[in-house]
């Protein structure tokens, strides 16, 4: 794990826009880190209102738009990092695959 803040920024996201008045759903990567992230969160999830998913757990989330289809405009997803790294892996190593630098780098003799 990396620890850069991702997480956390987009939880305090979340936060912010549930006191908006917005209704929140989180998407984590897998139910561990569903628990996790509402354990980061602790009374403020609750008393905010803020909804915490899987990709699949919700039935209606679309990949695509990264929205849950057929929710009222009023509803934001905001999808952690993990999530999409997970689901997209071959996309994300096929875009850096020939990048300059790094561990899935093809390229040779440049910089």
């Amino acid at each position: 794990m990396r620890a850069t803040g991702r997480t956390t920024r987009m939880l305090d996201d979340a936060r912010a826009k549930a006191a908006e008045g917005r209704a929140v759903y989180v998407i984590a990567a897998n139910v561990a880190e569903m628990r996790r992230m509402q354990q980061m969160l602790g009374q403020d999830a609750r008393s905010l209102g803020i909804k915490f998913e899987t990709a699949d757990s919700p039935g209606n989330f679309d990949w695509r738009s990264m929205r849950l289809r057929g929710a009222h405009p009023n509803c934001v997803v905001l999808v952690d990092h993990s999530a999409i790294e997970q689901h997209f892996a071959a996309i994300l190593e096929m875009l850096h695959r020939y990048d300059h630098q790094g561990p899935n780098a093809e390229l040779s003799g440049e910089p």
